[in-house]
């Protein structure tokens, strides 16, 4: 039952004690069940503090839950062969930073017991893979925070896993390193690797993910494949050029506007009443009207506080 996921989780669930005056134990996770098939890329989204970090904790045998049970590639978490085909970045990782990326995962590589002209292959490989290569023989103390959470990236990938658990791996790259980063997971993908990760990116997610979980205070509010999730939310319409002037009355109700491809003005329509003023009405020719979906964001916010929210960025630091 348990092979065919990459994760699996039974009422996992882990308490913290604050402190030795407080008497109650904090739930930091709450009867988790969740399924992550292989060959995915699971998007695992929640406020700061929902346990996302204690859920990968737990997944990584790092800490041990309080009581429940969880798998990884099939076996239970902690088996130490199964450990071997799991790369893993937590949040904030730490470096020695008077090492050069050679080094480091040098010393990494021989804890994985490569040796020789294979160990040497390996780390230039993920070096170029994440365009780090050119800095191989730099000490890291000079590096900017992207650069060492690319180091930190490669040496997830140093054992060429099976399962890739990244934890906020988009935090302090600037926009052409997240894009080379999220290509890389799109490869590890083809490659039949299951990705796991945490982000506040939302779009990011939404560009990237096949299925998404969200916690909301240790408890898994929804899960499942991100296009079967997403609701219907209002209308769309779009409006040529040629005809923004007989449509200018349209233009109050919509919630967001933008530009689409030759001059297209795309109006978002998301209030019931207005969606209700538009489709009673009897637009001009050229004028097209079609459902809106709603967005990543607009199912985050619907979950974690109740309804979407407008006008919210979609990073969440």
């Amino acid at each position: 039952m348990t092979e065919e996921y990459a994760i699996k989780t039974e009422n996992l669930t882990k308490y913290y004690r604050l402190s030795w005056f407080r008497r109650a134990p904090h739930p930091a996770l709450s009867n988790l069940n969740l399924e992550v098939p292989r060959r995915c890329v699971f998007g695992f989204l929640g406020p700061n503090g929902a346990g996302k970090t204690t859920t990968i904790r737990c997944l990584m045998d790092l800490i041990r839950p309080t009581s429940g049970r969880a798998w990884v590639l099939g076996k239970p978490c902690g088996n130490i062969r199964i450990r071997e085909k799991i790369g893993y970045l937590p949040d904030s990782p730490a470096f020695g930073t008077h090492l050069t990326p050679r080094q480091f995962l040098s010393i990494c590589a021989r804890l994985l017991k490569l040796h020789g002209e294979e160990r040497n292959k390996r780390i230039d490989n993920v070096l170029e893979m994440v365009h780090m290569r050119e800095h191989a023989d730099e000490a890291m103390s000079g590096f900017s925070r992207g650069m060492l959470q690319r180091i930190g990236i490669a040496q997830a990938m140093l054992n060429l896993p099976q399962l890739l658990i990244l934890d906020e791996p988009l935090v302090g790259l600037d926009p052409e390193g997240r894009h080379e980063l999220l290509s890389i997971i799109r490869e590890r993908k083809e490659d039949g690797v299951c990705v796991f990760f945490c982000s506040h990116i939302l779009s990011d997610v939404e560009s990237l993910c096949d299925q998404v979980g969200i916690l909301r205070k240790g408890e898994l509010q929804i899960a499942g494949r991100l296009k079967d999730l997403l609701q219907e939310n209002g209308v769309v319409v779009k409006i040529p050029p040629h005809q923004e002037d007989a449509a200018k009355d349209l233009l109050p109700l919509a919630d967001s506007s933008h530009r689409g491809e030759g001059g297209l003005l795309i109006l978002e329509v998301m209030q019931p009443e207005n969606v209700e003023r538009i489709r009673a009405q009897e637009l001009p020719d050229g004028i097209e009207i079609a459902p809106r979906k709603e967005k990543l964001e607009d199912l985050f916010f619907r979950i974690t506080k109740g309804t979407a929210r407008k006008d919210e960025t979609t990073a969440l630091e």
